[in-house]
């Protein structure tokens, strides 16, 4: 009896290693609405553990350092590999896909920046997105190292071509986006001949903005969450805190957007750098929000792991 006393003690206390909340057995264990409230405040707490609110400022400063070079090498890239018309629709289907209370001020910047000629512009966006976007891609490989519990082992030299890989990759997918901004007429021609009574004109590229931005996103946060920490997670443990990202960023832009439109005065403080304050706040709270959803599978895989070693885990 003692020999099984001991025994369970040391199992809870192997489990109990590094959980963050006062209460173990609740996050083990609890049933109903519990057990979610008992994942999100454990994820929570790891969310403070980890520092990923300093992490988080990294990521957003050097993304919106990243934003313009990252905009002329992609619209280069799509310029160069098909043409000017599809770079254009290009850029306005990436201003679309932002709020727009949060793009506005520097819509006029972008396309300043986008029509102006320059000479090598494709290497010199490549190497100013590499320098500044690597820092943010950096801080999010931090940040899900510490929220999956993983202590990182690769080289430098094998980190910075990581980096480098997902900044380009990045930008190929755009270019594929662009490729289907421009068959998306095409691809209604077609169903019309296959089907005369479609309409054509209904293949818009306002029709295919929303969902290519959604298939952008989720594929961009599983090869975040796959390739940017130390150690392969399997798919099972990924996808819950992926869904997670994606529905809570969604909720940020519409909060965002409605708190500019109707509370903010940004201007007040910040005169002209209004722009500028707000959309680092916006990539603050969104890059905050990637790492919290590392911290949520880390919670639900605590939760999941404790259960499947406890004999007696049953409702409680």
């Amino acid at each position: 009896m003692n020999a099984e006393s001991h025994h369970d003690q040391g199992r809870d206390t192997i489990l109990s290693h590094g959980i963050q909340t006062s209460d173990p057995e609740n996050l083990f264990h609890s049933t109903g609405w519990r057990a979610p409230v008992a994942v999100l405040r454990e994820a929570g707490l790891r969310l403070w553990s980890d520092d990923a609110f300093g992490l988080a400022g990294n990521v957003a400063f050097r993304a919106l350092l990243a934003v313009f070079p990252f905009l002329i090498f992609t619209s280069s890239m799509a310029a160069f590999i098909g043409d000017r018309s599809m770079a254009d629709n290009l850029t306005e289907f990436l201003i679309a896909i932002v709020p727009s209370e949060l793009v506005d001020p520097l819509v006029s910047e972008v396309k300043k920046v986008l029509t102006v000629p320059r000479g090598g512009v494709l290497s010199v966006g490549f190497l100013l997105t590499i320098w500044f976007a690597m820092g943010g891609v950096d801080g999010v490989r931090v940040g899900l190292n510490r929220a999956y519990g993983i202590r990182e082992t690769r080289t430098t030299l094998t980190l910075f071509l990581v980096q480098v890989a997902v900044v380009v990759v990045a930008a190929l997918a755009l270019v594929v986006v662009g490729y289907l901004l421009v068959l998306a007429p095409r691809v209604g021609s077609l169903l019309h001949r296959l089907m005369p009574d479609f309409d054509p004109a209904s293949v818009t590229i306002g029709l295919i903005r929303y969902p290519s931005a959604a298939v952008i996103l989720m594929a961009a946060l599983f090869v975040a969450h796959v390739f940017l920490p130390a150690r392969r997670t399997a798919f099972a443990h990924i996808w819950p805190g992926v869904l997670f990202t994606l529905a809570l960023w969604t909720i940020l832009a519409t909060v965002f957007s409605y708190y500019l439109r109707s509370f903010a005065v940004y201007a007040s403080y910040y005169a002209g750098l209004a722009g500028i304050v707000a959309t680092l706040y916006f990539l603050y709270l969104g890059a905050l929000i990637l790492i919290f959803g590392g911290e949520f599978n880390r919670a639900l895989r605590i939760r999941h792991l404790a259960r499947a070693l406890s004999p007696g885990s049953g409702p409680h």
